[in-house]
């Protein structure tokens, strides 16, 4: 006998005790960050003509695709001390190991910094080995954050996105006017270091004398790795392509409505980090098919609604964030918003994959894969590229939803049965 999912209201209430619950320090927070993040684009976007602006975009795409896989880490890093007191040694250990498994990778990127200028036509070539050390301050800090999480110091994460915004609008947009591309990069990365600053001050009062130390193990986070950078190459690829493919203002006007557009995956985002936690709990108990159900109406229901938002004005938010720069994208951002909106879903099945360690979660390998074939087969205008995502994305979440319902609805052997399972989220 399978399970069936809560019904529609209590999967609202659900949704509303999570965002007035001990979620709303980090939901404001980031809430900022993509306000923030918004302004810096709109600046940027005026100062920078659309060619330099295309290429920002792309590097900083760049940027958040090295950071995506580390974000793995935040998980595996929150699980490690989650409900349990530890060791001083354990954050200073953790946080060593996480600085060391990058430092060879950021070194690969130093090494292939003149490819990557030639791929997006950069001007300078430290628009790229920036690159190098963004990634170990952006791995260091997801370690961070996930400790501050696991200590339930959600007043502390919300700090650290706050303080980078700040540094982020303060220097980047100052530098952005005499060193153009660069003067921009530079304020990104700085926003990093504040942050991971901030997190580490924060992580002292949280640590005890007397715990047992305990070690974070690469093998622990290498499977959500593997499912955290296939879901941003899902989401991201085709930014990334536009910039190759497109060239001068297509371009520009490219990034431009897939940043407004995709700016609406932020909140849900927040939001999957404190659902996770509860899917995990939830697969080897009695009533997960409800915390997967749930899960899924907290996590894209402020997708949704961001989505429509942006697709009731998108002319007019163009407009205001960019001037008369890329006349007639109104369209575009309507299309590019919807397809944000709905892979938030894709988003909480991945994860609802990942919770029980299932191969399912190479599904959004999989659409990207799909994704990059059909950009490349046709790729002349901005529509073409944005109409590729859109055909990527129905097959890859029909056949997640059939895989992980089906998965998550199978009832569970008499002898592994345990108490249901919960996602409130206002505990």
């Amino acid at each position: 006998m399978t399970e069936n999912p809560p019904t529609g209201n209590r999967l609202v209430r659900l949704a509303v005790g999570a965002a007035r619950g001990a979620a709303a320090p980090l939901l404001v927070a980031v809430a900022v960050q993509s306000i923030g993040n918004l302004v810096f684009h709109a600046v940027v976007g005026r100062t920078l003509d659309a060619d330099s602006y295309g290429a920002l975009g792309a590097v900083l795409a760049a940027m958040t695709m090295l950071s995506v896989p580390v974000g793995a880490l935040q998980a595996a890093a929150s699980a490690l001390v989650a409900g349990r007191r530890s060791a001083l040694s354990t954050t200073y250990r953790a946080l060593r190991s996480v600085a060391l498994w990058t430092a060879p990778a950021a070194a690969l990127v130093l090494v292939g910094a003149p490819a990557v200028q030639q791929y997006f036509h950069l001007d300078a070539l430290i628009d790229a080995v920036l690159l190098a050390p963004y990634l170990v301050t952006t791995a260091v800090l997801a370690a961070a954050r996930g400790l501050l999480l696991g200590h339930r110091k959600l007043g502390t994460v919300a700090g650290t996105y706050l303080v980078g915004t700040a540094v982020r609008l303060a220097l980047g947009l100052a530098l952005a006017a005499p060193f153009g591309v660069t003067g921009a990069l530079v304020g990104t990365v700085a926003a990093e270091a504040a942050s991971l600053v901030l997190a580490v001050m924060g992580l002292h009062p949280g640590a005890s004398r007397d715990a047992p130390p305990r070690v974070l193990k690469l093998q622990t986070v290498t499977l959500a790795a593997a499912a955290v950078t296939g879901l941003f190459l899902f989401s991201s690829v085709d930014l990334l392509m536009a910039r190759h493919y497109l060239h001068g203002d297509a371009s520009g006007q490219y990034v431009a409505t897939a940043t407004v557009a995709k700016t609406v995956l932020a909140l849900p985002a927040a939001l999957m980090s404190a659902v996770f936690p509860r899917l995990v709990a939830a697969w080897p108990r009695e009533g997960r098919i409800r915390a997967l159900a749930s899960g899924a109406a907290i996590v894209v229901a402020p997708a949704l609604l961001g989505g429509a938002v942006v697709a009731l004005a998108p002319a007019l938010l163009m407009k205001i964030l960019y001037g008369n720069g890329f006349p007639g994208s109104g369209p575009l951002v309507q299309l590019l918003s919807a397809v944000a909106a709905v892979t938030s879903m894709v988003t909480v099945l991945t994860y609802a994959a990942l919770a029980r360690r299932a191969g399912t979660i190479a599904m959004a390998w999989v659409g990207s894969v799909i994704e990059v074939v059909l950009i490349h087969a046709r790729h002349d205008t901005p529509a073409d590229i944005a109409t590729a995502s859109v055909l990527a994305l129905g097959p890859t979440l029909v056949a997640l939803a059939v895989m992980e319902v089906r998965a998550w609805r199978r009832p569970l052997p008499q002898k592994a049965q345990v108490p249901p399972a919960t996602a409130d989220l206002r505990r």
